[in-house]
């Protein structure tokens, strides 16, 4: 009772606000991470002469080396996500988001001394290193900071830090040069690696490592900065059972008993992989990035400037550019503001209802008013008064499917990720989707270019369209409901061998934790 009594004292908003500052601080590397995916999308019009640039810039593309610089730094960034993933488990989730910071300082201070075209490469490089390393340590920290109460608002916070990144290099972008605007950027990733400094590790991450009293000492922190143990009693119990449980062999599962087995092999862990309770959640996500990535928002990004060209926007397409990075910032707001009352999986509904309306509208648009065969690279425009006069049709339709695009279908894979893995695996079962999801961010990328000029712009927005509403299908029959579900709620739910991919009701409660588990090892057969 004097535990309770203790606890009720601890107002609401003192064990909430420590979580939001370590989810800020965590939030600044997302931050960085819009600002390196944005940045090409100010650097291409600039240096193909299709806006005005600083006169002395001796650097200049083709639309086949802005395609590649636009895309390279994807291709780079499932090495680094694989990275994150391996070297996330020994050094915790802190360290990493620390280390993260380096090549991103060097990236921003190449880009801008660049001299040639081979710097703004290698410098693309490191930027896309940096961004898929940083995705394991941020996904995990977030999920196993936060209470499930908040973790669904938290993790949509990350959203809103990624759309401010675009916002702020788009802005930059129509007011200034890239080069000063990389300058602006590296003072971020300083910034953040100062900040992080104040933040605790994870209780999860500190109990595998048998790190017991400062798993309690963090969960102190995180809850309110209480000065004694009883304040968080009932949930660093919580904590310590279930990562007992998640760290157990399968033999002692089997047998009930407590683990005396030494920690899992690299071995052990790829093994871990291929059970039932991480594929079904990574079949689930990865379709999931395949929707999010062939939706047509990250394929048209860098080439934004010219795509409002193409379609005669009424205002100046950098300024047109600048709204689109506002309006993601306010779809994520809407986001967070609605993800814990209605879920993710209506605001994913919602999201992909909206994304195939708004793509279908300018397909049609472009077929009936559009000239045949018309692409965006097309470096000399002709246009006639009525098609001007119609410029604000396609882009409120740009504007509306950028707006539902990053309401949900951007930000959900990504909370999910946080969410549904195992937490034996979860690590690095994050990073290798993460480092799919980055491939297919550069074949989208790179073959946007051949797909407008094989296609026309018509025919690559239709493409899209086909795609958006098979999303649409697939989110409605396989996506379960994660919202205000503990971790083992989930965990559980997806190793019940007994439940199929169309069985998205998770159940609350852990009265069948101990049947659950003994079935998803007695089925799956593995060692470990």
């Amino acid at each position: 009772m004097a535990s309770d009594t203790k606890l009720k004292e601890i107002s609401s908003f003192r064990r909430v606000l420590p979580q939001i500052l370590a989810s800020t601080a965590k939030n600044l590397l997302l931050l960085d991470l819009g600002m390196a995916v944005s940045f090409p999308t100010i650097v291409i019009p600039a240096l193909r002469g299709l806006k005005e640039h600083d006169s002395n810039d001796i650097l200049s593309f083709t639309a086949e080396q802005a395609s590649w610089f636009a895309s390279i730094a994807f291709i780079f960034q499932p090495i680094g996500s694989v990275a994150s993933g391996i070297v996330l488990e020994p050094l915790g989730r802190k360290k990493s988001m620390i280390l993260v910071n380096i090549p991103h300082i060097i990236a921003w201070s190449m880009l801008h001394y660049a001299s040639s075209l081979t710097e703004l490469y290698i410098a693309a490089i490191l930027l896309g290193l940096g961004v898929g390393f940083m995705e394991a340590p941020i996904i995990t920290y977030v999920g196993e900071i936060c209470e499930p109460s908040i973790r669904g608002i938290l993790t949509a916070c990350a959203g809103v830090a990624v759309m401010i990144g675009f916002s702020l290099v788009y802005f930059l972008g129509s007011v200034t040069t890239w080069r000063f605007t990389a300058l602006l950027c590296c003072s971020v990733p300083i910034c953040t690696a100062i900040a992080i400094c104040f933040v605790p590790e994870t209780p999860f991450w500190l109990l595998a490592k048998n790190r017991k009293e400062e798993a309690l000492k963090s969960l102190m922190w995180l809850r309110g900065w209480v000065s004694s143990p009883k304040y968080v009693e009932k949930e660093f119990n919580e904590i310590v059972k279930y990562s007992e449980e998640s760290n157990r062999c399968v033999a002692c599962h089997k047998s009930d008993s407590k683990c005396t087995h030494p920690p899992a092999t690299a071995k052990e862990l790829l093994t871990e992989l291929k059970r039932k309770r991480t594929l079904k959640p990574f079949f689930i996500v990865l379709m999931m990035f395949i929707f999010a990535q062939f939706s047509g928002l990250s394929a048209m990004r860098p080439y934004l400037v010219q795509i409002f060209q193409a379609y005669s926007s009424p205002i100046d397409p950098s300024w047109s550019t600048f709204v689109i990075g506002v309006m993601g910032f306010f779809a994520n707001i809407a986001c967070m503001c609605l993800i814990k009352p209605i879920g993710k999986r209506k605001i994913a509904l919602i999201s992909m209802a909206g994304t195939c309306i708004s793509v279908i509208s300018l397909a049609m648009y472009s077929f009936f008013i559009l000239p045949p065969g018309l692409t965006s690279f097309d470096k000399h425009l002709i246009h006639s008064t009525t098609e001007h006069n119609l410029g604000y049709i396609p882009m409120t339709f740009i504007y509306l499917f950028a707006f539902f695009t990053s309401f949900g279908l951007l930000p959900v894979p990504w909370m999910l990720l946080s969410e549904v893995f195992p937490f034996k695996s979860r690590g690095l079962a994050s990073g290798i989707t993460a480092a799919i999801n980055y491939t297919m961010a550069f074949i989208t990328t790179k073959t946007y270019y051949n797909l407008e000029s094989s296609l026309s712009l018509f025919g690559v927005i239709a493409l899209y369209a086909v795609i958006d509403c098979l999303g649409l299908l697939f989110i409605y029959f396989y996506l379960p409901e994660t919202e205000k579900h503990t971790l083992e709620d989930i965990e559980l739910h997806f190793s019940d061998n007994t439940k199929k991919l169309r069985d998205i009701q998770i159940q609350r409660g852990r009265a069948m934790a101990k049947g659950i588990e003994n079935k998803a090892y007695e089925s799956d057969g593995n060692k470990y």
